[in-house]
């Protein structure tokens, strides 16, 4: 994946200038990308646990609109998703009766987190004219949710007022996008803030 992008940017820049999306241009992206960093903090997981039943996983996914203000830069918004829910057994001991016994429980836990962010992109010039490349820049929101059954009753439930201790969210990347046709193309962004690598489908109106 590294190696593509690599070839890919090199591919794009040159000394002619080539651009795909001008002023006026209103841009629709669908992604997907990764990794799933909560996949690396499980949770509720811990040393009595028996293994993992289910693991249902959304990568950093997301939905973003940019409008072109002028030929070199756009402004929109992008909303990004991710979550990770476990399903595991963990025996657990309990003192019941003046003595410690131990109680097999079936145990769900999910976290979630939703950005909102305000997002700028300024175009680096390309030698195509099919293609799009750019540098981009957001900031907004940071929500998360953490939530834990036992046996099927809500046992904690927190949010972004105790899990959050900065409520800004940022990101910085490097994209790009091939346009097929007129409206419609395949690209890419590498950036921290959000997913490390992701593909995207755009449109273009």
């Amino acid at each position: 994946m590294k190696k593509l992008l690599v070839l890919l940017f090199i591919g794009t820049c040159g000394l002619s200038y080539g651009q795909a999306s001008f002023q006026g241009n209103q841009l629709l992206d669908v992604y997907g990308g990764g990794p799933n960093f909560m996949k690396y903090n499980f949770y509720g997981g811990g040393p009595n646990s028996l293994g993992s039943v289910g693991t249902t996983s959304i990568p950093p996914s997301g939905l973003k609109y940019s409008y072109m203000i002028s030929n070199d830069m756009s402004i929109g918004v992008d909303v990004m998703y991710n979550s990770l829910r476990q399903s595991y057994v963990s025996t657990d001991t309990v003192f019941v009766d003046t003595a410690w016994t131990y109680v097999t429980s079936n145990y769900m836990d999910l976290k979630s987190r939703l950005r909102i962010q305000a997002r700028f992109n300024f175009m680096i010039p390309t030698s195509s004219p099919n293609v799009d490349s750019y540098f981009g820049l957001a900031v907004g929101t940071n929500n998360r949710w953490q939530k834990q059954w036992v046996n099927g009753l809500l046992t904690n439930n927190e949010n972004s007022s105790t899990l959050v201790q900065v409520p800004v969210s940022a990101r910085i990347c490097y994209g790009f996008r091939y346009f097929f046709n007129y409206n419609m193309s395949f690209g890419a962004e590498v950036g921290i803030g959000g997913p490390l690598f992701s593909a995207q489908f755009s449109y273009k109106f």
